[in-house]
Parts: structure tokens; sequence; C-alpha cells
């Protein structure tokens, strides 16, 4: 049985913690990997910065190196760096055998998807995130088997209450009644956590009632 566990860690918790805490409209995207050895997440994507100012700022940060900007879009950039978070957290991912399904850090925090076997697994987990001293806010926990079979929904409560609130104010709207910015003032954060919350929510909804499970990830 595989189970899914969504969680956030403070963003100084991992490497550039300080880049994502001085400048809030950015946001990393880590690549999806499974790590296998101490040097993990080697590639990312960069979202709201500048690669040159990202780059400037990744030479100050503490445990990365050799950054190399691989490929860039209207919005974003591709890197590739050896950075090494908390070796305790890499080791306890692999000891569990864990899939980090996505990493997304921003000025709030980190938010990670885990796909381990058991729940047992991830009480484990939680164990070393705290003699390491790290505060860990665990969001969701649930049987991949679920959704699979449809019967779980999964958009999260923060999902659902900014897509209904993009929803009524006319964001969906055709000239759009209200912005990102704006949607933000109401939940107390950032515009970019907004898209955050869009654009997952939105692909949740997708595989949930498009899609036939033989489709889904």
């Amino acid at each position: 049985m595989s189970i899914i566990a969504e969680f956030t860690i403070p963003p100084e918790a991992l490497p550039f913690g300080d880049t994502l805490v001085e400048a809030p409209n950015t946001r990393i995207e880590v690549e999806r990997i499974v790590p296998t050895q101490e040097s993990a997440f080697p590639f990312f994507w960069v979202w709201g910065s500048e690669p040159e100012a990202f780059m400037d700022a990744a030479e100050a940060e503490p445990n990365v190196a050799n950054v190399h900007l691989l490929d860039h879009v209207e919005d974003g950039a591709l890197f590739r760096a050896k950075w090494s978070p908390n070796a305790e957290l890499i080791r306890g991912i692999r000891r569990l055998d864990a899939t980090i399904i996505e990493a997304v850090g921003t000025s709030e925090h980190w938010r990670f998807e885990v796909r381990t076997q058991e729940q047992d697994a991830f009480t484990d987990f939680q164990r070393i995130f705290d003699e390491q001293g790290i505060s860990i806010s665990l969001n969701r926990l649930y049987d991949l088997a679920e959704v699979v079979e449809g019967n779980h929904r999964s958009v999260t409560p923060e999902q659902r209450e900014t897509l209904i609130a993009a929803y009524q104010d006319g964001y969906y709207e055709k000239p759009r009644q209200t912005t990102q910015e704006e949607l933000g003032e109401q939940f107390d954060i950032s515009y970019r956590a907004v898209s955050e919350r869009l654009r997952r929510g939105n692909r949740n909804l997708i595989g949930d009632a498009l899609l036939p499970s033989g489709e889904q990830e």
C-alpha cells in the first residue's frame, strides 16, 4: 500500500532558505527525484527571479556549490547545482524507501509530497525531523489507492477555498475582474502562493474529474 504525505517545513531548513525569504516572489521547484546520495536535488526550476540575480544570491548560500544555468523560459529558469539539504533528512528518506513526488520552496515554507509504503514509515520520518530541530507540519496523509479508485478528492482545503474565491470574484471571467494579488490579500498570502494553489488545484480537479484512473499520475 502506498501512502502519500504532504507536509511543510520552514524555508530556512534547506539551502536557499535565505534567498527565498529575501525575495518573496521567488519560487523553487525541485525536479522529481529519488535520493540516492548525500548530494540531492541537483535539478530545479526557479520562478519569479531573474536568472542572473538568483545566481548572485546562490553564491552567498551555504552548502551550495557549482550552480549552473541550464535553460530558461519566459518566467523561469532551470538550474543544476550541488546542494546538500540536511544529511539526516536525506538518509531518512532513503532509509524509508520514500520517493519525493514534489518539492516546492517559497518564502513561506518548503512544501513536500512524499510517497512511502506504509503510514508508520512517515511517523519515523517525522521523528527524524524532530531530532534535527526542524518544525514539520503535516497537511495531508492519504492512501494512493483512494485516488486511483476515485474515492479521494485530491483538492486540499486551501486549494478549494482559493479556487472558489477566484471563481466568485471573477478571476476566470474575460476580462478578469480580480487579480492574484487581490486574491492573495484575502488570504494574507503572496500572489505566488495564490498562483501555486490555483495551478495545483486545477491540476488535481482535472485528474479527479476528467481523466480515467489509468491516466492519472
